[in-house]
């Protein structure tokens, strides 16, 4: 995407000229006026206030981690890159023309930066692999295959039907799951609002009146105090126990049983195992299709599951591997790998056909997780409903309660 500079200059005659033009960057723009043999004097970007604030926002979200390329953003760039290629586009052209089509400042200075490395010598997998905060490590394996065998634009294509099926699937769950998480946050939101400002002031006609308060009124009471004493030590209470959650699994042993939890947990257990192997199955089978070699497959799997205890299984069938034995009797030994994909596993490599037994798998703990989701969603939002209209009508009675006892006294 181009931006606009606004620039001052000296022409051939001495004549200061004024004006707007439209480059990539500053050093295009300075190209564009060289060309047309002006003295630049001042070049600057015009950037308007909101959309200058909105960028920013933008890049300091990418900046934490927090903004980068998502699958559907892989997709879209990995379907465009394979359109370009086939139609004969060389490959800095392509980064270029994608560059210049990335609303993010940041990733466009990204792919700005991947066309500088090819262009001092380097491959695009090797400059891919220097940005991993943006490009998964299995891209650029993949890409690296790619421009070894001459079907850089097939592998692209793979990339993008890849990142594609991710993104279908990552959607439905996040569907599923939006309208129960939106309920409990507006549970939240009304319970706060009652107890913080609505119920405090009820309790100033009851105590100019001498009438004692029930006892769980008198709780909350003391919880909306501590709200309207101190706005900071409010928010320091409520958010302690998420920044003592966060400070424990930033450590590799507070990781490790987080995510031990997140597999041996009821029901939900079950869920992300199962999301974990279909995960685990679709990059596998992709990269084993692309002619990644088996090892070099399953340590990327092993990046793209990021969990810790599952890590350890993975060490343990690479070291078969290295054995000569048969990755599937490895699988068949660790404690939480489903044993469908175990069995598939046996199967693909008896048949010699891995990566479509793979693909199959995938398909299959994919469409399971999604319909357990999609039904565990239906039986949740009236669940949440009742629980959010049960908190409410404890707090209508706390207030109606000491009414009650008003009317009495008349």
């Amino acid at each position: 995407m181009k931006k606009e500079y606004l620039y001052r200059v000296k022409s051939k005659t001495g004549k200061t000229q004024k004006g707007i033009l439209k480059a990539v960057d500053h050093k295009e723009a300075l190209q564009i006026l060289g060309m047309q043999q002006y003295a630049v004097l001042s070049l600057k970007e015009n950037v308007r206030p909101a959309y200058f604030l909105k960028n920013r926002v933008k890049h300091f979200l990418y900046l934490l981690g927090l903004r980068t390329l998502n699958s559907r953003g892989l997709m879209i760039f990995c379907r465009q890159f394979a359109t370009m290629l086939d139609a004969g586009i060389p490959v800095l052209h392509c980064l270029k023309v994608l560059s210049e089509q990335q609303e993010l400042s940041a990733i466009r200075t990204e792919l700005n930066d991947i066309r500088a490395t090819i262009e001092e010598g380097s491959s695009l997998a090797e400059a891919l692999n220097q940005k991993k905060q943006s490009f998964p490590p299995m891209m650029s394996s993949m890409v690296e295959t790619g421009e070894t065998s001459g079907v850089l634009a097939l592998i692209m294509e793979k990339l993008a039907d890849h990142f594609e099926t991710q993104h279908d699937f990552n959607e439905k769950i996040r569907s599923a799951t939006l309208y129960p998480l939106f309920i409990t946050m507006l549970a939240f939101i009304v319970m706060a609002v009652m107890i913080v400002f609505v119920l405090p002031q009820f309790a100033q006609v009851f105590n100019s009146m001498g009438i004692e308060m029930p006892r769980f009124t008198q709780f909350l009471l003391s919880l909306s105090n501590i709200g309207n004493g101190s706005i900071l030590l409010s928010l320091l209470l409520l958010s302690s126990p998420f920044l003592a959650f966060i400070a424990a699994i930033k450590t590799e042993k507070g990781r490790y049983y987080f995510d031990l939890l997140r597999l041996r947990i009821p029901f939900f257990g079950k869920i992300y195992r199962h999301t974990l192997a279909a995960r685990f199955a679709r990059t596998l089978g992709t990269l084993l299709n692309s002619g990644v070699p088996l090892y070099s497959g399953l340590e990327l799997a092993d990046k793209v599951i990021n969990n810790r205890v599952m890590s350890g299984s993975f060490y343990k069938i690479l070291e078969a591997l290295n054995r000569g034995e048969k990755m599937h009797e490895v699988m068949n030994q660790q404690n939480f790998l489903p044993s469908l994909l175990v069995e598939m596993v046996r199967i693909g490599e008896e048949s010699g056909c891995l990566d479509s037994t793979l693909y199959k798998t995938a398909l299959f703990y994919e469409r399971e997780v999604a319909y357990i989701i999609e039904r565990l969603s239906s039986i949740l939002e009236p669940l949440l409903l009742l629980t959010v209209g049960l908190f409410i009508g404890v707090l209508v009675f706390s207030v109606i309660s000491p009414m009650y006892s008003v009317f009495q006294m008349i």
